[in-house]
C-alpha cells in the first residue's frame, strides 16, 4: 500500500498498536513524574538540593545511555528493547512507591531513567520502519505525547488523594500493559528487513566519497541539533520562570503548559503535513528552530500579558513545527539496520545540548537576563544562526 506522494503507507494494525503504545507509556510518565517533587520534598522531608540532584541521576541515566541502548535494539531487536525497558520502567515506578531513604529513591529514579532509555530509540526507530521516515508520521507520535502531558497530571491529580504508592502503581501497571500490546502488537513489523527501509541508499558515488559526505552531514546534523535542543530546553526552565513570574500562581503556569499541549495535539499534523508538501526537511527545521527562538524572545521581551501570551504561542509552533521533522531527518539519513542506533546518537547530542543551554541559561538568570529586556534577543540570534546552519548544511 502506497500514499498519494507514492510513499509507502504504514501498515494500519501494527501503527495503531504503536501509537496506542505512545500515548500509554506517556500517560503513564506524565501520571507521575509532575508529583514526584512533591512527594520527596513536602511527604519525605528532602531538601530541594537533594530532589533536584535525584531527578538529575534520572534524567541523566535516560540520556546518557541512549546510545547503547540504540546499539542493543539495532542488534537484539527493536521490539525486545522495547518490551525490557518498558518492565525496568515499571519495576522502577514500583520501587519508587517503597522508597523512603535517598538510596532508595535513586535507585528507583536510576531504574525509571534506565528503562526510558532502552525504549526512546527504539520506539523511534520502530515509526521510522513502519512510517517511511515521514514527518507526518512522527508528527502523530508527537500529539499522543503531548496527549499524555495532558491526561496523566489530571489522573495522578485525581488518584494522589489515595496516596502517592497508588500513583505508583497506576503508572507500572500502564507500563506493564505496554509490554504485551508491543510484542503481539507489532510483532516482526519493526524489524530490520519486515518493513520497507527508510529511503534507499545513494548510487552512482564511489562508497568511500559517500561514507564521507555521510559523516559530515551526520556530524552537522547533530552539532545543529544540539544547539537547537538547548533552546527547546528552555521549555523546562526559563518558560516556566517568566510565567510564574508574570501570572504569580503555580496553577497559571500547569493551565498554560496543558493549554500548549492541547494546541500541540489538535494542530502538529495538519501543519506538519503542509509543511512537507511545500519545503525541503532542512529548511523546515530552520523555520522550527528561529521561530522557538523567537518565542524566547518574546517571552523575555516585556513584563505585559500580551509578551506572554505571544511568546508562548510562538514558541509552541516552533516546537510542533521541529520536532517532527528532526526525527524525520534523523531517520532518513541511517541505514536500516541501524536506524535505532541513530537515535540513540541524535539522544546523546540533544543531553548535552539540554545540559550546556540549560546551565548557560541558569548562570545568566542571575544576571542580564533575570528581568525582561533587549538580552533575551539573544535567543532570537541564536535561533537564526541556527536556521541558517540547517539551510546550508547537507543533512542526513
Amino acid at each position: 500500500m502506497t500514499s498519494s506522494d507514492g510513499t509507502p503507507s504504514p501498515r494500519p494494525a501494527v501503527m495503531t498498536a504503536l501509537y496506542v503504545n505512545t500515548f500509554v507509556m506517556a500517560t503513564g510518565f506524565y501520571l507521575l513524574v509532575p508529583l514526584l517533587a512533591v512527594h520527596l520534598s513536602e511527604r519525605l522531608g528532602f531538601g530541594l538540593a537533594l530532589v533536584g540532584l535525584l531527578a538529575g541521576l534520572r534524567a541523566a541515566a535516560q540520556q546518557g545511555l541512549q546510545l547503547p541502548a540504540g546499539v542493543l535494539a539495532d542488534r537484539w531487536g527493536v521490539r525486545r528493547t522495547i518490551v525490557a525497558g518498558v518492565l525496568v520502567r515499571a519495576a522502577g515506578f514500583g520501587a519508587l512507591a517503597l522508597a523512603t531513604t535517598p538510596v532508595a529513591v535513586g535507585a528507583a529514579g536510576l531504574a525509571i531513567g534506565l528503562g526510558g532509555a532502552l525504549f526512546h530509540p527504539a520506539s523511534y526507530a520502530a515509526y521510522a520502519r513502519l512510517g517511511s521516515a515521514r514527518p507526518d508520521v512522527f508528527a502523530r507520535r508527537e500529539a499522543l505525547s503531548n496527549a499524555g502531558f495532558v491526561v496523566g497530571p489530571l489522573l495522578g491529580g485525581l488518584l494522589v488523594t489515595a496516596g502517592f504508592d497508588v500513583v505508583c502503581g497506576v503508572a507500572a501497571l500502564l507500563f506493564l500493559a505496554a509490554a504485551p500490546l508491543t510484542w503481539w502488537g507489532l510483532g516482526r513489523a519493526v524489524e530490520p528487513g519486515a518493513a520497507t527501509p527508510p529511503v534507499a541508499r545513494p548510487t552512482g558515488r564511489p562508497s568511500g566519497a559517500a561514507r564521507r559526505d555521510a559523516r559530515r552531514g551526520l556530524a552537522a546534523l547533530l552539532l545543529l541539533n544540539a544547539g537547537a535542543w538547548a533552546i527547546f530546553t528552555q521549555l523546562q526552565l526559563v518558560v516556566p520562570l517568566r510565567l510564574e513570574s508574570a501570572l504569580g500562581s503555580s496553577v497559571g503556569v500547569g493551565a498554560t503548559y496543558a493549554a500548549a499541549a492541547v494546541l500541540v495535539l489538535t494542530t502538529t499534523v495538519p501543519v506538519t503535513r503542509r509543511l512537507q508538501d511545500r519545503l525541503r526537511l532542512p529548511v523546515v527545521l530552520a523555520l522550527g528552530t528561529a521561530t522557538m527562538g523567537a518565542g524566547i524572545a518574546l517571552l523575555g521581551g516585556g513584563p505585559g500579558l500580551g509578551s506572554l501570551v505571544a511568546g508562548m504561542a510562538v514558541f509552541t509552533l516552533g516546537q510542533m513545527v521541529f520536532q517532527p521533522a528532526m526525527s524525520a531527518v534523523v531517520a532518513a539519513g541511517a541505514p536500516a539496520a541501524s536506524v535505532a542506533t541513530r537515535f540513540g546518537v541524535n539522544g546523546l547530542a540533544l543531553a548535552l545540548g539540554g545540559v550546556v543551554g540549560s546551565s548557560l541559561v541558569g548562570a545568566l538568570l542571575t544576571g542580564p537576563l533575570a528581568g525582561p529586556g533587549w538580552p533575551w534577543a539573544g535567543f532570537a540570534a541564536a535561533g537564526v544562526l541556527l536556521a541558517v546552519g540547517y539551510a546550508r548544511t547537507r543533512l542526513g
